[in-house]
């Protein structure tokens, strides 16, 4: 369950989602504790899983998520094309 904003220098707690943006991560067979992933998803070691991060309004037009089995999640900075092509798409 999200609880809160993915940028771990972020507070700002998840209500709703009314801003912001929401990434989906499908995962195959985790096996082992692993990063970011809550050990629940982990321990019934299911051939597949789902997995969902939120980043806030604020951190969104700053930042995207990337994301991968052995690190967990991780922020990347976003060039000035990809906001003007984010500004576009919701326009």
């Amino acid at each position: 369950m999200i609880s809160h904003c993915a940028n771990p220098r972020c507070t700002l707690p998840f209500h709703y989602l009314r801003g912001g943006r929401l990434y989906r991560f499908d995962i195959t067979s985790p096996s082992r504790p692993c990063a970011d992933v809550p050990n629940a998803v982990c321990t019934l070691t299911p051939s597949r899983a789902t997995v969902f991060f939120w980043l806030c309004d604020e951190c969104s037009s700053k930042y995207s998520l990337r994301f991968n089995f052995h690190d967990g999640i991780g922020l990347e900075e976003q060039t000035q094309i990809e906001v003007l092509e984010q500004a576009a798409q919701v326009a």
